[in-house]
């Protein structure tokens, strides 16, 4: 089920590619707030919520439409990144309603820490607060413009449910020898069958045996001197085969 280019056949994943649907109402509510339902709980998948939020970055205008704690603001990363025993003292309902906005107007981020940092979470807080020294004057006075959100798996920044598909497989092996297997102009069975040769899952001998599955004892396409050869797709493919 993987892409052609990722050595799969190119056969859709039906549930992966439901979690790239599901991303899209994800990314109308962050692009498109006004929306009646926006801010409701929206039924999506965990894993969509997980590439969703490493797969936006937002440039900060008013703040207005930018979670401080949770979208990805601040130099590309989210706080939750830069300052993760920070985040773990943030209660889960503040997490998802605080706006960059409201959290810099008069530090009301430090306020939303509850409970106690520890001596790594203090060390984050210092950095914190002298990151967030120049980006409290650029949001609140200088910045007027509305928040855009950019999906980085596009190069217009614009999301679409092929590109988030596609995400899903990002860092898989790619197949390099696709295009002169798929674009020649062999039959469909002679590229399926090179296809499956190149990944070692034709049915010969050694497969079989390996599973436990009845096979020939040796190739008998062979003469006797080489009859403890193995059946072996590279065998059948690659030797030149001499006939008894």
């Amino acid at each position: 089920m993987r892409p052609i280019d990722l050595g799969g056949l190119g056969i859709r994943n039906l549930e992966i590619m439901g979690w790239a649907l599901q991303m899209r109402w994800l990314w109308i509510e962050k692009t498109k707030p006004n929306r009646p339902w926006a801010g409701l709980e929206v039924p999506v998948h965990s894993n969509t919520v997980a590439l969703f939020a490493v797969s936006v970055v937002t440039s900060v205008g008013n703040g207005e439409n930018t979670l401080f704690w949770s979208d990805r603001w601040l130099h590309g990363c989210s706080i939750e990144n830069l300052a993760p025993n920070v985040f773990k003292c943030i209660p889960a309902r503040l997490k998802k309603a605080r706006t960059v906005k409201d959290a810099l107007h008069e530090l009301t981020w430090v306020s939303d820490i509850r409970g106690a940092l520890g001596w790594q979470g203090l060390v984050e807080y210092l950095d914190l607060w002298d990151v967030l020294t120049d980006v409290i004057l650029h949001v609140l006075v200088v910045n007027t413009t509305d928040d855009t959100h950019h999906w980085k798996f596009e190069a217009s920044g614009n999301f679409s449910s092929k590109s988030a598909y596609r995400a899903f497989f990002a860092g898989s092996v790619s197949f390099e020898p696709w295009k002169r297997l798929w674009k020649s102009w062999a039959p469909s069975k002679c590229k399926t069958f090179i296809w499956l040769a190149i990944r070692n899952r034709c049915w010969t001998a050694d497969r079989l045996q390996k599973r436990g599955l009845s096979h020939p004892a040796r190739c008998p396409a062979v003469r006797p001197r080489r009859r403890d050869s193995p059946t072996s797709t590279h065998h059948m493919c690659l030797r030149p085969t001499v006939l008894v």
